[in-house]
């Protein structure tokens, strides 16, 4: 499948007020990848009687993200690095973000599934151009399509650095809260500001501080990571960027295919009860009995040796769990990762419900002098990445309701993840397409095993 598209205008859009220029410092929790995550909203506007004639989408969302600038100021920024402490932070000098606007003569019921990852979604978002100097590009970029059948699609793209997932979503929401014309003045307003967490940090008496990533062996989810194969090492931010950029060229993207799998939540709700049953677990979520079921398939995929040392990470939101508490309207990163060691032989010969347990204890250790921490060892100048053979990293999506994402096109049909920097990652997410309900798996892998993955994953004994 082909997308071919006809560009209307390509503009660097700037906050319809500009704000008082100021330099965010990062945590490092931002500074983990600055690299921007790119995924895409459908809408299929099958009963267009609720939009006006006169009605310009593309004007409607163009007013409206200039509009959502204005308190989301740090969006229109540039990224720059500190040459005192070589540490990366945002500018916000009220540049803009990269808008474009687009038709096309597809439709999207030619595109089949919406969910299933297509290259060809990669024209639905702007790609910037790589440069030596990370000040020249924008830190987000959109693009509205608009389809023959009068579906449109929203491309977004914004930096892991800028914010979370959480922080992120509630920059859509917040830009579609305007463009359905809804007052401005019910949004809540964003907390930008690293002050709070940095001091936070720095304030706490820890112990031990060190000034080396390596040798952060208090840290869990560091420590399981020492087992592991580098792929990608840096001395401090100015060079991580190329690092992980050569990380990811390492693998071409010809040989990993990105795989949506399916699940039905009447299935989910039967393992979640058969877990706390013979698990004598006092509860399981949604994501506990997936990610468990994930992982033990994935490593039963890639047949790794029995005595392998493999690892589980997975993010958690520290904003309620750190003390004081950042608030649900910080948009920095939050996320913490939790983390479960073993060996294959190990996580394989183990039932479900202990494996489920296993991941529940490492939510529960993410305390808040464990965030800090971690919040101070990735404080650290130099960083490093494993090798994603060995490492399963899960991100739990399943709680955006995207289908609430309405700028004025009626509900989201279904929502796309893009390549990412790190594509062997695994995102659980709600499927939208799905009436009865249930939830989708998008993971990276290698062609060779999207087979066995597929079998392992539907083999629910």
């Amino acid at each position: 499948m082909e997308i071919k598209q006809s560009v209307q205008e390509k503009i660097v859009l700037k906050p319809l007020k500009p704000f008082k220029r100021q330099t965010i410092q990062l945590s490092g929790f931002d500074r983990i990848s600055p690299a921007i995550l790119y995924s895409v909203l459908f809408y299929e506007v099958g009963d267009q009687s609720f939009i006006k004639e006169e009605d310009d989408p593309f004007g409607r969302a163009k007013e409206a993200l200039a509009k959502v600038l204005v308190p989301w100021y740090p969006v229109a920024g540039r990224f720059r690095i500190n040459e005192g402490s070589g540490k990366l932070e945002i500018d916000c000098n009220n540049q803009g973000v990269l808008l474009v606007t687009a038709v096309t003569d597809s439709k999207l019921e030619e595109l089949g599934r919406l969910h299933e990852y297509k290259a060809c979604y990669e024209n639905l978002v702007p790609k910037l151009p790589f440069t030596t100097d990370i000040a020249e590009n924008p830190i987000a970029v959109a693009q509205i399509t608009r389809f023959a059948c009068g579906g449109l699609a929203l491309g977004f793209g914004g930096s892991h650095a800028l914010f979370d997932g959480i922080g992120a979503f509630n920059f859509l929401s917040s830009w579609a809260h305007i463009s359905n014309g809804k007052p401005e003045s019910e949004l809540i307003v964003p907390n930008h500001s690293r002050d709070a967490l940095l001091s936070s940090i720095y304030s706490h008496h820890l112990s031990p501080a060190h000034a080396s990533i390596y040798e952060q062996n208090h840290i869990t989810a560091i420590q399981d990571l020492y087992g592991i194969p580098m792929e990608a090492k840096a001395s401090d931010d100015r060079f991580w960027g190329t690092a992980l950029a050569k990380f990811s060229q390492a693998d071409p993207q010809a040989g990993l295919e990105l795989v949506t799998l399916a699940i039905g939540k009447e299935t989910v709700e039967i393992l979640k009860a058969q877990a706390i049953e013979r698990g004598n677990l006092l509860k399981c979520s949604t994501f506990d009995v997936l990610c468990a079921h994930l992982w033990k398939a994935r490593v039963k995929t890639l047949n790794l040796d029995a005595n392998t040392n493999i690892c589980l990470q997975f993010p958690v939101d520290s904003r309620s769990r750190l003390r004081p508490p950042l608030g649900n309207n910080f948009t920095g990163n939050a996320f913490v990762l939790a983390s479960v060691s073993c060996s294959v032989k190990n996580l394989l010969e183990q039932p479900l419900h202990d494996t489920i347990r296993r991941i529940q204890s490492a939510k529960d250790e993410i305390s808040d002098e464990y965030i800090k921490l971690y919040a101070m060892a990735l404080e650290a100048s130099d960083k490093f990445f494993p090798s994603m053979l060995q490492l399963t990293i899960v991100s739990d999506w399943s709680r955006f309701p995207f289908h609430d994402l309405d700028f004025g096109w009626g509900k989201v049909s279904n929502a796309a993840i893009l390549t990412t920097p790190v594509p062997e990652t695994a995102f659980l997410m709600v499927n939208l397409e799905e009436s009865g309900g249930g939830y989708l798996v998008r993971i990276g892998i290698g062609r060779q095993y999207v087979h066995d993955l597929v079998t392992n994953f539907n083999n629910l004994s």
